[in-house]
């Protein structure tokens, strides 16, 4: 039997809140197991990395992107970010140039077209998979999800300004 949610009768002191309770686990955990279950075969099955396909994935959004914007964008570790980026361009999937117009922001990164090939042939399986999981939730339950999902980051992002 499931135990009663905590979060139904929560107070501000969170006194009822176990550690396997706390959002950041939950929200943790799932974002752990979502990796394994939708994209994690199938992008290693390319030969890429979970974070080199969350690095593609991100450019392929735009035809060029500083590379602070892609840290900012991809929210990952920039030593993290320039890391993956020299692997990717020595697997010649992305093209990095310096950007004449900030060269204090450093480079400006691009899906070269090998990296927008293999992206081309990857998305539509995983959106597909991405779908399938979404589509596990009613359409209630998907309305309300995605709204509070949004909300929660919002109220993180609004809490480090």
């Amino acid at each position: 039997m499931d135990k009663p949610n905590p979060w139904k009768t929560l107070g501000p002191d969170g006194a009822d809140l176990g550690v396997d309770d706390f959002l950041t686990t939950v929200v943790v955990r799932l974002g752990t197991a979502l990796k394994k279950a939708l994209t994690q075969s199938y992008v290693e099955g390319m030969g890429l990395t979970q974070a080199q396909w969350r690095i593609l994935s991100v450019l392929a959004e735009a035809p060029s992107m500083q590379m602070t914007d892609l840290v900012s964008a991809a929210v990952v570790d920039k030593a993290l970010v320039s890391r993956i980026l020299r692997q990717l361009e020595s697997q010649e999937m992305v093209v990095l140039e310096g950007d004449p117009m900030a060269p204090r922001k450093g480079l400006l990164c691009k899906l070269s077209r090998k990296g927008r090939r293999l992206y081309d042939k990857a998305i539509t399986e995983v959106r597909r998979r991405q779908a399938a999981m979404i589509l596990e939730l009613d359409p209630h339950e998907r309305e309300v999800t995605y709204v509070a999902l949004k909300k929660l980051y919002s109220a993180c992002v609004n809490a480090h300004e």
